[in-house]
């Protein structure tokens, strides 16, 4: 996650709570935590290798902390059509294939529901 990716959507973010980046020898390790202006909040992690992700997990959640949408690309539902990216709906034991893979496509999820 670059982090001007939550530039673009700056009409649907309340504020950057918590930002960070690290980098060792292989990866680049960026977290957010972004409140948004109905007052839930999007928990972003990203790891890159060589400037591509390759592991990613978006946690949306209301303003009570309960889990709306949860993308990630972790290798523990194989039998997703979508495999290894899922997204979990409601709750961790729901789970459903995804075709949003980086915070971008998120965001554009979430800006749709919050409109």
């Amino acid at each position: 996650m670059k982090f001007n990716t939550l530039n673009k959507f700056s009409n649907i973010i309340l504020s950057i709570e918590s930002q960070s980046y690290e980098k060792n020898k292989q990866f680049e390790v960026y977290k957010s935590k972004v409140i948004l202006k109905d007052g839930s909040n999007l928990r972003i992690l990203e790891w890159h290798e060589n400037d591509m992700l390759v592991y990613y997990s978006y946690y949306w959640l209301s303003p009570l902390n309960e889990l709306i949408i949860g993308w990630d690309c972790a290798p523990h539902h194989k039998s997703i059509s979508t495999f290894p990216h899922h997204k979990h709906i409601g709750d961790q034991k729901t789970v459903h294939p995804s075709d949003e893979r980086n915070l971008e496509a998120v965001l554009y999820v979430i800006e749709k529901a919050l409109k």
